[in-house]
């Protein structure tokens, strides 16, 4: 399991002598002015439990929020402050080897449980489940239309770090979560709670806990910013190819999803209809239309043509990345 040698460590008061039933872990980076929220949060929890933090090199006030919430916690809490990793794989295996709880229970830094959760998500961990999956629910406030956050009403086949819960010794016996260089230009890690959070589902079983509720919220972005992660998706192709479990959550087998398969089917029918010169034939972009009226609909700011314009050009680069990702993993997802 890929770990690093903490650079400073900072316990609470009530750490030496607590007797867990679930360790709570969570890494960070620059994000000092959720981490008060997220510490209340998990302060309310019905479970008995600790909390280890790994703050991954922040340059922010991330550490010195982290020791002043440690000073003042009565809960066992441990910060571990690494140098930097760049991405969360790293400082969750090095939260996980400090902790002490048999069943463990993974958020994110821009989370808020809710106070059953730490129970829910790790109750049915045993003999026949060995990961499970809570509900992910946005923050109910007022918002950018490219803000973004994160919504998981079943089981996603993604296993979304921001909810999940397993075991510890299975998670140590699987090598915990892998260290990839898929995006060789981003700062954060890709496709590592799919990797692990599959395999330990093939290996001793999954659930989806609706109970296990956690509330995500709203982090502030760009047009520019939505198109950056867009291109993440160059790195699809390579997970469809690695994890059984991805390929066949694809659309008819090749498609991430319906709406980039009614996005092909538009370019389709655009160039049918320029090489036959029949423009019925772009009857083909209705299904397209549809997808992206619904989603520029809610969009606030500039006027509805430019929103609609703005979800085309955010598919065609979609639509981009996926066929370089297809290209450079010989798997074809489009």
């Amino acid at each position: 399991m890929n770990v690093a040698q903490p650079l400073e460590t900072c316990a609470s008061r009530a750490w030496d002598d607590a007797w867990p039933e679930v360790s709570v872990i969570v890494a960070t980076h620059n994000r000092a002015p959720y981490l008060p929220g997220l510490y209340d949060a998990l302060a309310a929890q019905t479970a008995r439990l600790e909390v280890v933090i790994a703050d991954d090199g922040s340059d922010d006030d991330t550490w010195p929020v982290l020791r002043s919430l440690v000073a003042a916690a009565d809960l066992p809490l441990l910060a571990l402050r690494l140098p930097h990793c760049g991405g969360p794989s790293v400082p969750r295996n090095t939260a996980v080897a400090q902790a002490r709880a048999e069943r463990l229970a993974v958020t994110d830094d821009d989370c808020l449980p809710q106070p059953t959760w730490a129970a829910a998500v790790t109750a049915r961990i045993g003999t026949d489940v060995a990961v499970v999956q809570g509900r992910t629910c946005p923050v109910d406030e007022e918002h950018g239309p490219w803000d973004r956050s994160i919504a998981i009403a079943g089981p996603s086949g993604l296993f979304e770090t921001c909810n999940l819960g397993f075991e510890r010794e299975r998670f140590v016996a699987l090598g915990g979560f892998p260290t990839l260089t898929v995006l060789r230009h981003s700062s954060r890690g890709f496709g590592e709670d799919v990797l692990f959070g599959a395999k330990a589902a093939r290996h001793g079983g999954f659930a989806f806990a609706a109970d296990a509720v956690v509330r995500h919220r709203w982090l502030p972005a760009t047009y520019a910013d939505h198109l950056r992660g867009v291109r993440r998706l160059r790195g699809f192709p390579w997970l469809a190819r690695e994890v059984p479990e991805v390929r066949e959550r694809l659309v008819c087998g090749a498609f991430v999803s319906r709406r980039s398969a009614a996005f092909d089917l538009a370019v389709a029918a655009v160039v049918a209809a320029c090489a036959a010169r029949r423009p019925t034939l772009t009857a083909g972009c209705l299904p397209w239309l549809f997808f992206g009226y619904r989603s520029a609909r809610w969009r606030t700011g500039r006027m509805l043509p430019v929103r609609i314009a703005q979800e085309l050009a955010a598919d065609a680069t979609a639509a981009a990345s996926l066929v370089r990702g297809s290209v450079e993993h010989h798997r074809m997802v489009i």
